[in-house]
């Protein structure tokens, strides 16, 4: 509605210097007779009128239809007293009616609509029998014929770019507004998806916790049991050992859940940061060579070391190794604005028909299909809640690049 109203006035603004052209002309081209002084006290009027609503929409974040609709009618009173004074019916300017019913129909309501197309006719009408005829002061450039001639003319000028101005601008607005639905729908439906999945995480921790526990008794008996099978007891402490990783992990899950970043987080260089990220994911990953890169230079700046980062940068590189790589390499550099981390594979890369989908809804890209994608997908929302971005594009040759910017505002230390 503001964007609309001030369509209105930028094209009012530019219907005011086409009445003061057509005004000179008339004047002195034509030579008709006019009465001045009204005639430049409703352009003067309107101008100011006009001036104080550009003023107060800048104030004001919401705008009501009536006050649309105000508007409107002062145009309508405007150009029924200008067309009185200047021949009544029979200006070619009269044409200029249609313009506020094209608002009407484009912005109102269909109450409101009819309202303007109602007095619009009545004003017409009523100008048809009361009005100011034109006078000449002498015959001059041809008679009130040529007159008419060119004011339609020109009136059809007006009209058409008047309109023309507006119903573009009024598409690119609806446009506008169609592709940021579309935004917000999807927005919509990743926090429901996100939802979900925090519901059935948390049912899921709860539920995982017995039968974990019970794992963890009968491999300590088992372990105790043989303890003389040095291979197999060092089999079952190995076990237990995930087994109570699980639980860490499960009880981290629910201590951390809806706590903020500075309560999770703790400060460290950018250089530590990524040392201990690494070291901790090649506990269980040990096949995989990573290299680690700051093209800034050591130590980088420095951050809070929040756990949802870590835990969405984890699952990148659980994405990567999953991709067979052998070897990954993680790029940071930054300036004063964004941190931009890149994590290159030497995988077999990303099938074209789910590379844009990942990241964005749950798909899967692994062969045995034992993923869903959700790694990349929590990884997204974690990223997008720090106000960054995760873009997956494949390699020239072999493997795929997981580019990362963040907002270096959102993750410093203060």
């Amino acid at each position: 509605m503001i964007q609309n109203l001030k369509y209105l006035l930028l094209i009012r603004l530019f219907a005011i210097g086409g009445q003061v052209l057509a005004f000179f002309f008339m004047q002195y081209f034509f030579a008709i007779k006019l009465p001045v002084m009204p005639i430049s006290i409703i352009i003067i009027a309107l101008g100011l009128f006009t001036f104080f609503s550009w003023q107060y929409i800048h104030r004001s974040p919401v705008l009501s239809q009536k006050i649309f609709l105000v508007q409107l009618l002062v145009d309508l009173a405007a150009l029924t007293s200008l067309i009185y004074f200047t021949g009544g019916s029979i200006n070619p300017f009269i044409s200029l009616f249609i313009i506020p019913i094209i608002f009407a129909a484009a912005s109102l309501k269909t109450t409101y609509t009819w309202i303007i197309a109602f007095i619009a006719l009545g004003c017409y009408t009523m100008l048809m029998f009361f009005h100011i005829p034109l006078t000449t002061y002498k015959h001059h450039h041809g008679d009130h014929l040529d007159l008419h001639i060119w004011g339609m003319w020109y009136g059809f000028i007006l009209s058409a770019v008047l309109v023309a101005y507006f119903v573009s601008r009024i598409a690119k607005t609806m446009r506008d507004q169609d592709r940021k639905l579309a935004v917000i729908r999807e927005e919509q439906l990743h926090a429901e998806q996100i939802l979900a999945l925090g519901t059935l995480a948390a049912g899921t921790a709860h539920e995982l916790g017995t039968p974990l526990s019970t794992m963890a008794v009968l491999a300590k008996e088992l372990e105790n049991e043989h303890a003389d099978n040095s291979e197999l007891s060092e089999n079952l402490g190995l076990i237990r050992q995930q087994i109570d990783r699980c639980k860490t992990i499960l009880a981290r899950m629910a201590i951390d859940a809806g706590e903020l970043q500075a309560e999770s987080g703790y400060k460290t260089v950018l250089a530590d940061f990524f040392a201990d990220l690494v070291n901790n994911w090649q506990n269980t990953r040990q096949n995989v060579d990573v290299n680690i890169n700051l093209k800034n230079g050591q130590p980088g700046p420095l951050i809070i070391a929040d756990h949802t980062l870590t835990h969405a940068l984890t699952n990148v590189l659980d994405n990567a190794a999953d991709a067979t790589a052998n070897k990954i390499d993680i790029e940071a550099e930054w300036d004063d604005v964004n941190l931009t981390i890149k994590i290159h594979d030497d995988g077999h890369g990303i099938d074209r028909e789910i590379l844009n989908k990942l990241g964005k809804t749950i798909v899967t890209s692994k062969a045995n299909s034992d993923g869903m994608g959700l790694g990349l997908f929590l990884a997204q929302t974690t990223f997008n809640r720090y106000g960054g971005s995760m873009q997956l594009n494949n390699r020239a040759k072999d493997g795929a690049t997981v580019t990362i910017t963040l907002p270096l505002s959102s993750i410093i230390a203060d």
